[in-house]
This record gives C-alpha cells, structure tokens and sequence, in this order.
C-alpha cells in the first residue's frame, strides 16, 4: 500500500475528531494538513510529467489550505461569521467532491492500484462530508458561540 495513503489517514481523522468533539482548530487543522499533503505530491507529479491539470490540482488544494488555514478566531454566533463559516465550509465540501471525482476518473496504474483508488476516495468522500455536518451545526445554532472551538 502506498504510504501515502497511510499520512492521509492523520489529518482526515483529526478532521473527523474536530467534528465529533466540535472543535474548529482540529476541524480546520486536518483540512489544512490533507492540503499540505496533496499540494506538494501534485506538483511533482506536474515536474515529472508536464501534465498542467497536476498544477491546476494543486492549485486547488492550496485554495483549501488557505481557506483551513487554522485561527484562533472567537466564534461569536453573529451573522457575518456564520455567513463566512458556511461558504468556508462550502467550498471545502465542494473542493473534495471533486477529489472523489478525480480519483474515481484516474486509471490505475502502480502507483495508483484500485485499493488505493479506494481509500483515497474515501478520504475525499469524508472530507467532503464533514464541512456539511459544520454548516448544520452552525445554521441550527448547535456550536456555542464564543468560543475557541
């Protein structure tokens, strides 16, 4: 299995942990560091083959690690922040709904084998998910307001 399947696995569990206990700074910090990882790995890919799409995935993924890039933000409740929440988390959903494409639409190779096709998908599909469960927690008021989390 490609060890980079393995590194994946960190920072989308941090993502899911950041979910489940409600806590913004491990929610954003998994997105931010899946995006550390997927940017770096699609520009090699863009030096060893020349393929532009490589650099246009890349430069998705780093849109998504300035959108997670973790604060220290108190969120207040008000609308201004929740507004901004939601399109944040909206475009993370968005940006891994295309991961799961990507992935799906790649053919295996020895680099990519189907298991790995597999969990990568997967990841995306999790990671694509959770900015969902956040933006129902924030539009039904379920995240305290004034908080660091």
């Amino acid at each position: 299995m490609d060890p980079l399947v393995i590194v994946a696995g960190i920072p989308t569990a941090l993502a899911l942990f950041g979910v489940i206990r409600k806590n913004r700074m491990f929610f954003l910090t998994g997105y931010f560091l899946y995006a550390l990882i997927v940017v770096p790995n699609e520009i090699m890919t863009y030096n060893a083959t020349g393929e532009v799409a490589h650099l246009a995935y890349a430069f998705l993924w780093g849109v998504q690690a300035v959108l997670a890039f973790p604060n220290r933000l108190n969120y207040d409740g008000t609308k201004v922040f929740k507004s901004f929440g939601i399109k944040v988390f909206l475009s993370l959903s968005a940006v891994n709904l295309f991961g799961v494409l990507l992935v799906q639409a790649m053919p295996a190779s020895l680099e990519l084998t189907e298991t790995t096709k597999s969990i990568a998908a997967a990841y995306h599909g999790l990671l694509a998910v959770l900015p969902l469960v956040g933006v129902f927690l924030m539009t039904t008021d379920r995240i305290p307001a004034g908080t660091n989390d």
